[in-house]
């Protein structure tokens, strides 16, 4: 009988699908674990679990990040007096809104801590003060991190490089309607400062990009991040000024010619390199002359915290319910079919294109292998540029290029050859009287 009742209800399910014509994703996905099929990768585990701080309710509970608690509750407190807010008030703010706000999170994050309420009445009363604590705790975080001055947290440095990257991972996010919900005023826009200045400490912030994005962010105030690391992947994929492109070409034809070329193959080809000075990876570009052609491409900066930063923006494109244009994924696998040995990286280092804090050429190669693992990047993102490359490609093939640099390669052999010609008969000019 229960097996008939189980079926009646898939049918039931399905109807509403049916009739609705209800899709499973969203522009704001809800705040779910990395999939299964992502985070048991080779390699990619350990960059989605928190070092020292839990955030939320996901990894609450994890014996190894108790003296993390024992933080999260000083920081609470000190956010709370330095606002001058009263504890009780505050906490009924998340208490009053905890329908809304469970609605936030997955129904498996939601069963997951439902399933221990010891200490607690119901899950609703568990949650409530679980996102009090550590939403009052993060927004002391945003407020007060300054890796130059780590007092500020009552922290060591080192422990304060692994809280930066923890609050950042995709399993360790809050909503932002609960920082809205504890802010300090009802200055939303003073918020969004706080948690973008945060931002200014991560690698992919330079002058130009912080004077993008806060224009960006003057022009469109309507735009609310789901949470930290969703304002960090807007931030990182904010567009150049718009340029002026009278390259066209037809999208099915080019689908269908897909060549890929590393650094190597592309120096072959007689593409130079150049640097974008900005970290924004909207900002590649492929300009193309009569014979000589450039590839732009953005600066990147690669140390100890790229693969966990890059794996967790990834895992977050590729949430099932969450629709988006995979802006994260179609860059690093660009980046990927560019990089595939250590030579590859030593010329974008020595064009200034990418910044090497992690050690050998060797590491940073294998870097890109790994995170560029089985990515489905977005076909229309860099379309433009990877068909001018094509178009290049082809026609260096058919000689009209490559003639050109076999042309200047002889001429250039032959001027060499002629000024050492001419050093040996100023330095020895008798050869010239026996001529």
């Amino acid at each position: 009988m229960s097996s008939q009742t189980t079926l009646e209800e898939n049918i039931v399910e399905l109807q509403i699908y049916i009739d609705t014509n209800q899709t499973p994703q969203n522009s704001r996905p809800k705040i779910q674990r990395v999939p299964r099929y992502v985070k048991n990768r080779t390699k990619f585990k350990e960059h989605y679990s928190p070092k020292f701080v839990s955030i939320g309710p996901i990894h609450h509970g994890n014996t190894d990040l108790k003296l993390g608690e024992k933080y999260k509750l000083m920081w609470a407190a000190k956010y709370i007096k330095n606002t001058g807010s009263i504890q009780k008030d505050l906490y009924k703010k998340i208490a009053d809104n905890i329908d809304e706000l469970k609605g936030h999170f997955s129904d498996d994050v939601l069963t997951l801590t439902g399933e221990s309420l010891e200490g607690y009445h119901s899950l609703e009363e568990k949650l409530s003060w679980m996102l009090f604590v550590d939403g009052c705790s993060l927004l002391h975080i945003l407020e007060k991190t300054m890796l130059y001055e780590p007092g500020h947290m009552n922290v060591k440095v080192d422990q304060l490089v692994l809280v930066m990257m923890d609050v950042l991972l995709l399993e360790n996010q809050l909503p932002y309607q609960v920082l809205k919900l504890l802010w300090k005023d009802s200055n939303e826009s003073e918020l969004i400062k706080i948690m973008t200045n945060f931002l200014d400490c991560h690698h992919w912030a330079t002058l130009d990009n912080k004077r993008s994005r806060r224009w960006q962010l003057n022009q469109d105030t309507t735009t609310i991040p789901a949470h930290l690391l969703d304002l960090q992947r807007n931030i990182i994929l904010i567009k150049s000024t718009p340029k002026i492109e009278n390259y066209k070409a037809n999208k099915e034809n080019w689908r269908m010619k897909t060549i890929y070329m590393n650094i190597k193959d592309l120096k072959a080809l007689g593409i130079r390199l150049k640097s974008s000075k900005t970290r924004r990876p909207k900002d590649i570009d492929f300009t193309e002359g009569w014979f000589t052609a450039e590839l732009t491409l953005p600066e990147i900066v690669v140390d100890d915290t790229s693969a966990t930063t890059f794996l967790n923006l990834i895992a977050y494109e590729m949430c099932p319910n969450f629709d988006n244009d995979y802006g994260i994924c179609s860059f690093v696998a660009f980046m990927d079919s560019l990089i595939d040995h250590p030579e590859d990286v030593k010329v974008l280092r020595s064009k200034g294109i990418l910044l090497n804090s992690l050690g050998s050429d060797e590491e940073v190669a294998e870097l890109f292998n790994i995170i560029g693992t089985d990515l489905v990047p977005n076909p229309e993102t860099y379309f433009e540029v990877k068909a001018k490359m094509i178009d290049h490609y082809y026609k260096y093939r058919t000689g009209i290029v490559r003639g050109y640099y076999t042309y200047f390669r002889i001429a250039a052999f032959i001027a060499i050859a002629l000024t050492f010609i001419q050093t040996v008969f100023t330095v020895y000019p008798a050869f010239k009287k026996d001529g």
